[in-house]
């Protein structure tokens, strides 16, 4: 090994020369690199700067592809953009499918979920009753088994709903649990509480005539809202004693049914409202 007394200045920095074969040093203040280990540690910074610029630059259109709410032309765009082109025609085939599935679980689930909201509404304020003494001990139990049973259909629905959002997000390439909601292009008229007095008129209520638009009609206007003014009241005359429990549920039943057919149409107007 040789020190010399040559003094250097490279990227402003001063110091002594010392030299071991092929090897340069520079040595100051106690401080010692080889010059070629310097010129790798610049090389790893600029291409870790690279890489971190790379990645936020393709941030942006990663979340672009990640939206969670979709409506068929928009589910079967990123399908396409995510198939080898000798399997887009299959996927896309399969893609119009896997949508119309999702549609129908979510609104299975939708019309399960406020029928369970209003059986455990039911439940816990018949809990507060008996304790009052002003509601026998049958109809806690029989509100606690139709509460029960309403839970036990929204966990099966829950499991048709994520069914269908794996095989979507397998389409589109993503993580089988990402949250994925399939849109209606005509989106569904928002419920009507039970509380809120209805628009229907007294006497006979139109008949629809056979096309969806006058099906659609039908429950929008008068079925949907009507059966929950009904429940509504159905449910005070309970609570005072002028129907007895089993009629309650019976006509609480009626109106989930009710929902699930009005679901099940806007599904059908969906699927009908599609290009051939």
């Amino acid at each position: 090994m040789r020190v010399t007394d040559l003094r250097v200045d490279k990227a402003h920095y001063r110091g002594e020369v010392i030299t071991c074969g092929n090897r340069v040093a520079v040595l100051n203040m106690g401080f010692c690199m080889p010059v070629r280990s310097r010129l790798c540690l610049w090389r790893s910074v600029c291409m870790s700067l690279y890489v971190l610029l790379a990645l936020s630059a393709a941030m942006p259109t990663r979340a672009a592809d990640q939206k969670t709410d979709l409506n068929l032309s928009s589910f079967r765009a990123l399908v396409k953009e995510q198939s080898a082109a000798e399997k887009q025609e299959a996927n896309l085939e399969r893609a119009g499918e896997v949508f119309f599935r999702l549609l129908v679980a979510q609104g299975k689930l939708a019309a399960a979920r406020q029928s369970l909201d209003r059986l455990s509404g039911w439940y816990k304020a018949a809990q507060a009753r008996l304790q009052a003494q002003n509601a026998p001990a049958s109809d806690i139990k029989l509100l606690r088994f139709s509460q029960a049973k309403a839970a036990a259909r929204v966990a099966g629905f829950e499991a048709e709903r994520n069914s269908a959002v794996e095989e979507a997000n397998v389409l589109l390439k993503r993580p089988s649990t990402s949250p994925l909601v399939a849109q209606l292009d005509t989106p569904a008229a928002p419920a009507t509480p039970e509380s809120e007095p209805n628009a229907a008129t007294a006497g006979p209520l139109p008949e629809p005539g056979p096309d969806i638009a006058s099906r659609r009609a039908a429950f929008e206007k008068d079925l949907l809202p009507l059966g929950n003014e009904l429940l509504g009241k159905m449910y005070q005359s309970y609570l005072f004693g002028g129907i007895p429990l089993a009629s309650l549920l019976w006509q609480e039943q009626e109106v989930f049914n009710t929902h699930l057919q009005y679901q099940q149409l806007l599904v059908e107007q969906e699927r009908r409202s599609q290009p051939k």
